[in-house]
């Protein structure tokens, strides 16, 4: 019931798109989308694109929102809404059973509904479907069967239908409003005016409304399209006009100034130019998901929106690429194209198909273009145009189409590919090694096979004259040097492990360089080092949608067509000269910004602060309908750096610090980099962080102050009096303390003298040993002296006498002697000798000797020095002696000793 006719204005973040035409040859790339993926918002009975670009339709389950990535729902009246008009990115009108209202976006990116319909409780008042929305200058119309509303500066006007309007029309300027049985309205924006009166009085069901340069265009549901010009309305015979008659359309929609697109109840769209021939028909037999057609919107990116009974669809009637999809099995699945004198040829798995290029067209169902070449059944891997004859790469061998029909040259199965050689050969590469044609008056004859080159080799390319590279699936690449005798030379392998991914292709570019294209990374050939070279990742070669595996180029037609094989059909790329297009200025949106933690989302608007314990952020955002997009983000108070380019629409941040933040976005859509768009938000202290809490920290740190300050005062007057005993208790403390030390001092002191008196003592009983030792020493001397004497003959009295008397003096001097070690012992250590010799009366005077030297503290070492013996025989003494004192083998000889000396 709706027609639109072009905006007068582009809208903001969208290409201009000037005489663009709409391709003839194929369908556009046609995107489908079923209920489950909208939330089964059933039919879609309006659309409307905001400035921004964002989508926005009307269904049985209310309002939907589209930006080409994420769909929303939001719920508005109760009854099914019919109709959407949007006046800016932020203002929605829409219509409904019973209701019409507005719609606006809050803060939080989300839509609320307001209801502006004045006569809910009013039970007399009839059941009205606003299927419509118009706007006419600063007022907005609400459309029913019965009425008009006029809304303008919050004000209502109520307009009663004729008798029942049955549609509604902008063109140019002006508002028309069809009325089931008296004619066409126009709304001056107060009334209505009569146009023209239905030419006769069978139904005359208006489906558009169009302004040209005659007068209006009237295209009806059942009757095709009318003229109305200088009063007179007559109907236009064209072939859009019988399709519709026979198709019955039920919307309409002018495509820039050069088409007008139909859908229609029974076969699906129509688009067609002023002329009125059909430019493209497409039916669900070419894609759509339904042939009824609701609801069309044309938006100014260059897409065509359909709600369908069932489903949505898009169709880039711009894009530049088309397809061909062979959904009822007419000619397969592509994998060659050539166009020969006019014939557009086609090898796929079930043969070779031609067409007459200039009918190659997708205007109707009548008539398929593409037919069978007789004898070509099975596959066909590649065509090539050598010396004015078509070859033809087949699974059954080499053959060639021309006026003698499909003629084989060759039986050898599986022809990959076909290159002409020096002028007389031909070189083919087979599915085990490369076969030789020679040129012979009657066309090519085999020759023979080439050696050394075995396996699969799919592609074969010449880089100069005489080099020729193959390329050989899951083996690698060989290049080698083909003499003119065909013989090969100079062979090199570069097996397939080099080369990262899979499906290998050589391409050669326009300065002779080989290049290898992979399904991951691209290489180029050095010549002088005769290896590869990594270069940039592998990218599909464009938008094309459902590529075979390996293709990574395409096959040129004509100047102005590219063919791309495909799974199920074929694609043509079309960049004509003659399209103009202005540079896009695309603009990014930001579409939902939310907080979370492991309790929950939030969403929240731009500029809101943010908790500390929801310090996880999210952010979408997108250019709509713009699958192609990159985009990069910069988040100040992280990094000033900008991430790489990524094709991600959302973006988290998590376990950011309290402070202020400013996010950075920007996108990248065919080259071009869209202005930065911001989104500014604050992260939050934690509570006890916060001023406030500082605040209270201070507050509580003077309080406690205080309330110390107090305190001790209280204290120090309860504890003075118990201070001052504490004082007087601490003097006397102090004096003990000090009489304490003081005698300590004196103790230390007579302790000092005390070793001084033991070292001296010590001392004593050295300088009395060794006068001992001295004095053993002379009695010695002394009784050998006598020995000797005693030898001597006595010969005469008078000698004998002397010799008696000298004995005598001998002997008194040795019993002198013998007892002066006893005498000073006995002086020094009394009690020590008289208890050693009461207990011990066995011990000689040598062992009373050893017990002095042992007690006084000598040790071995010393007591062999004073008695001139060496050390060990003062520790078998020593064992004598403990055995003397009857010791245990614990029991340590220097304290037994000592303890005698000590009293009991």
């Amino acid at each position: 019931m709706k027609s639109i006719l072009p905006y007068s204005l582009l809208f903001l973040g969208f290409p201009a798109l000037l005489a663009q035409k709409i391709p003839e040859k194929g369908v556009p790339l046609l995107e489908n989308y079923v209920p489950s993926q909208y939330f089964n918002h059933g039919k879609i009975w309006d659309m409307a694109s905001a400035p921004n670009g964002i989508l926005y339709m009307a269904g049985d389950g209310g309002l939907l929102e589209f930006d080409g990535h994420t769909w929303s729902a939001y719920k508005g009246s109760n009854g099914v809404m019919r109709s959407v008009h949007i006046t800016s990115d932020s203002v929605i009108y829409s219509g409904s059973d019973l209701d019409f209202g507005i719609w606006k976006r809050n803060p939080l990116l989300r839509w609320e509904y307001t209801s502006l319909y004045p006569f809910h409780k009013d039970p007399n008042e009839e059941n009205e479907e606003f299927w419509d929305v118009r706007q006419l200058g600063d007022k907005i119309v609400f459309v029913s069967f019965s009425n008009m509303y006029v809304y303008r500066n919050a004000q209502l006007t109520k307009i009663a239908a004729p008798n029942r309007f049955s549609g509604s029309f902008t063109a140019g300027e002006s508002l028309y409003l069809a009325d089931e049985k008296d004619g066409l309205f126009l709304f001056n924006g107060m009334s209505l005016k009569r146009v023209f009166s239905y030419p006769d009085k069978a139904p005359f069901p208006i489906t558009g409304v169009f302004a040209n340069a005659k007068g209006l265009m009237i295209a009806t549901r059942n009757r095709g399209l009318f003229l109305y010009e200088s009063g007179r309305i007559a109907p236009v015979r064209s072939r859009v006009s019988d399709a519709l008659i026979k198709d019955q359309a039920f919307c309409s929609v002018r495509i820039n100034d050069q088409y007008t697109a139909f859908g229609t109840i029974l076969n699906g769209l129509y688009i067609a130019d002023f002329q009125g021939n059909i430019i493209q028909h497409i039916d669900k037999q070419k894609g759509l998901s339904n042939n009824t057609i609701l609801s069309m919107h044309y938006s100014p990116n260059g897409m065509l929106w359909l709600g369908m009974d069932y489903g949505i669809s898009a169709l880039h009637i711009h894009s530049g690429t088309t397809y061909f999809f062979d959904f009822n099995g007419a000619f397969g699945t592509a994998s060659s194209a050539l166009l020969k004198d006019g014939v557009f040829y086609l090898g796929t798995n079930q043969g070779l198909y031609q067409a007459v290029w200039d009918q190659l067209d997708n205007r109707t169902d009548d008539d398929f273009p593409l037919s069978l070449v007789k004898g070509s059944e099975g596959q066909v891997w590649s065509l090539a145009d050598i010396g004015g004859t078509l070859f033809c790469g087949h699974d059954r061998g080499l053959f060639t189409f021309g006026k003698t029909g499909f003629r084989q040259v060759h039986d050898e199965p599986g022809v990959w590919t076909a290159v002409p050689f020096g002028g007389d050969y031909l070189l083919t590469g087979n599915y085990n090694g490369i076969s030789v044609f020679k040129k012979t008056a009657n066309g090519y004859a085999f020759l023979k096979k080439l050696e050394l080159i075995l396996g699969s080799c799919n592609q074969l390319l010449l880089e100069k004259d005489d080099i020729l590279w193959v390329n050989i699936p899951n083996f690698g690449l060989i290049r080698f040097v083909l003499r003119s005798d065909l013989s090969i030379h100079d062979r090199v392998i570069f097996p397939s492990s080099l080369f990262s991914g899979n499906a290998p292709f050589l391409r050669k570019d326009s300065k002779g360089g080989i290049h290898l294209l992979t399904s991951e990374r691209q290489y180029v050939f050095n010549p002088a080092q005769k290896k590869f070279i990594p270069g940039e990742a592998q990218q599909a070669p464009g938008p094309i949608t459902g590529l075979l595996r390996g293709t990574y180029e395409p096959i040129h037609i004509t100047d102005g067509y590219q063919f791309y094989p495909i799974h199920n059909g074929f694609a043509l790329e079309n960049r004509p000269v003659s399209i103009q297009e202005k540079p896009a200025a695309y603009s990014l949106l930001v579409r939902n910004i939310e907080v979370f933690n492991n309790r929950g989302r939030q969403a929240i608007a731009a500029n809101t602060p943010i908790a500390f314990n929801q310090n996880n952020l999210r952010v979408s955002f997108g250019i709509p309908h713009q699958h192609q997009a990159q985009y990069q983000y910069q988040l100040l108070g992280v990094s000033r750096q900008w991430s790489p380019w990524t094709r991600e629409r959302t973006m988290e941040f998590l376990s950011l610090k309290e402070g202020a933040y400013t996010l950075k976005l920007r996108a990248k859509v065919n080259g071009s980099v869209t202005p930065v768009s911001e989104v500014s938000f604050a992260i939050l202290p934690p509570w006890y962080r916060t001023r406030l809490a500082y605040a209270g920290y201070l507050l509580a740190l003077a309080l406690a102050y205080f309330l110390n300050r107090a305190w001790h005062k209280v204290q120090q007057r309860k504890q003075r009096a118990p201070l001052l005993e504490q004082q007087q208790t601490a003097l006397l403390s102090q004096a003990d303390k000090l009489e304490q030390e003081a005698l300590q001092l004196k103790q230390q002191q007579l302790e000092n003298e005390k070793n001084q008196l033991q070292h001296l003592i010590k001392q004593k009983n050295i300088e009395l040993a060794k006068q001992a030792k001295e004095n053993e020493d002379k009695n010695r001397l002394l009784h050998i002296l006598k020995e000797k004497m005693d030898q001597i003959p006595l010969n005469t009295p008078v000698s004998k006498g002397h010799w008696t008397e000298m004995k005598r003096i001998l002997d008194m001097y040795l019993e002198t002697n013998d007892h002066t070690f006893e005498i000073q012992i006995d002086e020094l250590h009394q009690e020590f000798f008289t208890k050693l010799r009461a207990l011990f009366p066995d011990l000689s005077l040598y062992d009373l000797r050893l017990c002095a030297y042992l007690k006084i503290g000598l040790n071995s070492k010393e007591i062999s020095d004073i008695m001139k013996v060496l050390p060990s025989s003062i520790n078998v003494s020593r064992s004598r002696l403990r055995k003397k004192l009857n010791l245990h083998p614990d029991q340590d000889l220097y304290r037994v000793l000592n303890d005698l000396s000590n009293p009991a």
